[in-house]
């Protein structure tokens, strides 16, 4: 909740429009619930960042992931031009497959996930 509430101090209240893509009652009441803030400057909170930079962020901080800049977006944004090279960057063609994080994590499972991944750099 407090992850929520830094990102409205920052971006400001999120708009109706915005809200949409929210299915949880309990999520917009809690949003809606928060004082009502408008947008930072993010020059102001970064001064020294450049203004391609600035645009960046504000194009990929935005409340609504349907509004996000893609990642293929973001590469060609002009901030990236100098390190920017279409001919040696690879593109996933499906959706990655989530499934192997599909488990309940408790404290024996995730000890011994550590300890497996451990000896797999110190088998020994």
């Amino acid at each position: 909740m407090d992850q929520v509430q830094r990102i409205v101090a920052v971006m400001g209240t999120p708009s109706q429009e915005d809200l949409e893509y929210i299915g949880n009652e309990s999520a917009l009441k809690y949003i809606d619930s928060l004082p009502k803030r408008p947008k930072q400057d993010l020059s102001t909170i970064y001064p020294k960042a450049s203004p391609l930079a600035i645009d960046l962020l504000t194009k990929m901080l935005q409340f609504n992931p349907d509004r996000r800049l893609k990642i293929k977006d973001c590469l060609e944004h002009p901030y990236f031009e100098d390190l920017h090279n279409p001919e040696e960057e690879t593109t996933c063609e499906k959706p990655f497959d989530w499934s192997w994080d599909d488990f309940k994590p408790t404290k024996e499972l995730l000890q011994e996930m550590v300890y497996n991944e451990a000896c797999k750099f110190h088998p020994n």
